[in-house]
């Protein structure tokens, strides 16, 4: 008598697939669907009052992890000069640990590669703020964003709070009696420094200062263009909105002769793993990247199981570490 792996195996699916046909819950594609009705109609498979709640099982899952091209390129770096890849490979690890307790299977994807690729994914996380295809966000899946969130969207998403930490960590500045805080930022078209952007100001204005922000291209030459112009301003606190700008910031005062933290302080954001290497050490606010992959991996699993499935946004906070870069209290 045929069993429900006997139907998973001749498909090609997973038994959660299976099981979700069976019973009519949770997003399954309609090719997917046909293979599976096909296998049970083959099989002459019966559903037991077992298999009927195999949904239910949190373990032996297909996961799609998919990043832009944009993401694969710095993770296939051989060199990591500025760290970029440190926050990309930690969110990965909270993913692929979670993957190991739930003993479920991860494949990355490039968004290309999912698309032009036949997969039987169970589900699929999304990393980073880069611009994803429709036919993706439009796709009959379970679907987490990582590190991201779609206005008007009512996609799942984990993200950190950017806002909190650039508002806490500027106002605490200003608190020290700095005044002169100005803000170097990425592109505001990615969620997150648009985030940190919109705190830093709100600090700013709450407290009756003018921000003044300046946007670069996330390499030194744009850093060193720009950094005469930033010290135009007199500053006594620059806030990177991540820690590769700051690091290259860092570099660029050093080219000129200039002292960190006694003429000026820099402040970065994410606590990559160069942050506590470098000289001198760098004062940033701590994303909890570990976490946002765990947390993401676990929300994908809730989301195939049909529970809470509801869309929402987890926010997690961020934490000041005050490092060499700043002169403290």
């Amino acid at each position: 008598m045929a069993n429900i792996e006997d139907v998973a195996k001749l498909a090609g699916t997973s038994i959660a697939t299976v099981s979700r046909i069976i019973n009519n819950k949770g997003k399954v594609s309609e090719k997917t669907k046909i293979k599976v009705l096909k296998a049970i109609e083959e099989l002459n498979y019966k559903p037991s009052s077992q298999a009927k709640h195999l949904a239910k099982v949190k373990y032996g899952f297909k996961i799609g992890v998919l990043i832009s091209d944009r993401i694969k390129s710095i993770l296939d770096k051989n060199k990591n000069e500025f760290g970029e890849m440190d926050f990309y490979s930690t969110v990965l690890e909270g993913i692929y640990d979670g993957a190991k307790e739930n003993k479920s299977k991860i494949k990355l994807f490039t968004f290309d590669e999912y698309l032009n690729t036949e997969k039987d994914c169970d589900g699929i996380l999304i990393i980073g703020s880069d611009k994803i295809p429709d036919e993706i966000l439009n796709c009959n899946i379970n679907m987490v964003l990582v590190d991201n969130y779609i206005v008007g969207k009512k996609i799942n998403a984990v993200i950190s709070n950017g806002f909190d930490g650039a508002y806490y960590v500027v106002d605490k500045m200003i608190k020290r009696n700095y005044k002169r805080i100005i803000h170097v930022h990425g592109s505001l078209e990615f969620y997150e420094f648009r985030r940190r952007f919109e705190g830093y100001e709100l600090a700013m204005k709450q407290n009756n200062l003018l921000p003044i922000t300046y946007e670069v291209a996330e390499n030194q030459e744009s850093i060193n263009y720009i950094i005469d112009l930033i010290l135009s301003k007199n500053p006594e606190v620059i806030f990177a909105s991540n820690d590769p700008i700051a690091i290259m910031i860092l570099n660029s005062l050093k080219s000129k002769n200039i002292k960190v933290p006694e003429d000026i302080q820099v402040i970065g954001f994410d606590d990559i793993v160069f942050s506590s290497s470098i000289e001198p050490t760098l004062s940033t606010v701590k994303v909890f990247k570990y976490e946002m992959g765990n947390v993401a991996f676990e929300r994908v699993i809730e989301l195939i199981n049909g529970k809470n499935v509801h869309p929402y946004v987890t926010s997690l906070f961020t934490e000041f570490i005050e490092r060499n870069s700043t002169k403290g209290v």
